[in-house]
């Protein structure tokens, strides 16, 4: 039975991954790289072991997406920054454009005088 590759990788990898622009191929290699870290200073399996690991992969990973940075010449971050305005919700969005016409509201109707009969 052929088992997917990411099975047995953390389930936050593929997040990882994608919020550092890097892809799941990659993760999982550095992943890898990370247990194999961890073994020579800890036995497999304990929760020292895993530890280790999940800091040195979240190590791992800001190093590559720091290089791959530096090899887009700075375009990569702009890049990201951009493809991530155009996928927020247009519900946030709406939000946003609300919020100055609510606080308008607010502080007139806070300047008019109650009418006391």
């Amino acid at each position: 039975m052929n088992e997917h590759p990411l099975a047995k990788a953390p389930k936050i990898l593929p997040w990882l991954a994608h919020k550092a622009g890097i892809d799941d191929r990659r993760a999982l290699t550095l992943w890898h790289a990370a247990l194999r870290l961890a073994a020579h200073s800890h036995a497999p399996g304990t929760s020292d072991y895993w530890h280790v690991a999940m800091d040195r992969l979240l190590e791992l990973i800001a190093a590559e997406s720091r290089r791959e940075d530096a090899a887009s010449f700075g375009w990569r971050p702009w890049a990201r920054t951009l493809a991530d305005v155009w996928t927020l919700r247009m519900d946030v969005l709406d939000e946003i454009a609300q919020a100055p016409i609510r606080a308008l509201r607010i502080l007139g109707q806070s300047s008019h005088a109650p009418l006391i009969h």
